[in-house]
């Protein structure tokens, strides 16, 4: 399964005027609890918990907050693309705009890293960012990221690192 088989128009946030990653989780845990029939605060529960082990931007402005839930049945992802970028503790110290939010079933972990990988891949292609950070409709940014991307993805084993928390001294130690 692939990331943009579960994204739809209304799963796509543009221009969003959020200042802050909390307020932001929970405008996206809103959205993925509506989609998954899980509800809102085990959404942010479990988003805000897998924060606190790490936090999950990526770098280039991309944030991937996400959970693994039990009772899970189908993934679910909401992708935001903010009017300003937010401060997020990334890796390289850039501040967040792009935000791909996921719940996936923890029986489906395997698979979760498979389609992070393909996403990214998608991401990783500076053409394709740009154009999503331009987008004004959920509909065009879905369009701008179905493009096909020529640009190198993260292995999947350098994936796992960012679906399996990491130390909080090593956490800390990440985004210095």
């Amino acid at each position: 399964m692939e990331i943009l088989d579960i994204l739809h128009p209304q799963d796509v946030l543009v221009r969003v005027p959020l200042q802050a990653k909390r307020p932001l989780l929970e405008v996206l845990a809103r959205r993925l609890a509506s989609r998954s029939g899980m509800s809102a605060v085990s959404v942010l529960s479990a988003l805000l918990g897998r924060e606190k082990l790490g936090a999950t931007a990526i770098g280039q402005g991309i944030g991937i907050p996400h959970a693994m839930l039990d009772g899970l049945q189908e993934p679910a992802a909401v992708l935001a693309v903010l009017e300003a970028p937010i401060p997020y503790h990334a890796p390289d110290d850039q501040s967040v705009d792009v935000v791909l939010a996921v719940i996936w079933p923890r029986n489906g972990s395997s698979d979760f890293l498979t389609a992070l990988a393909h996403f990214c891949r998608r991401l990783s292609d500076p053409q394709v960012l740009r154009r999503l950070r331009g987008s004004a409709s959920a509909e065009e940014a879905l369009r701008h990221l179905r493009d096909p991307a020529d640009a190198a993805c993260p292995s999947i084993a350098g994936l796992s690192a960012l679906a399996a928390p990491r130390s909080r001294a090593a956490a800390r130690g990440s985004w210095r």
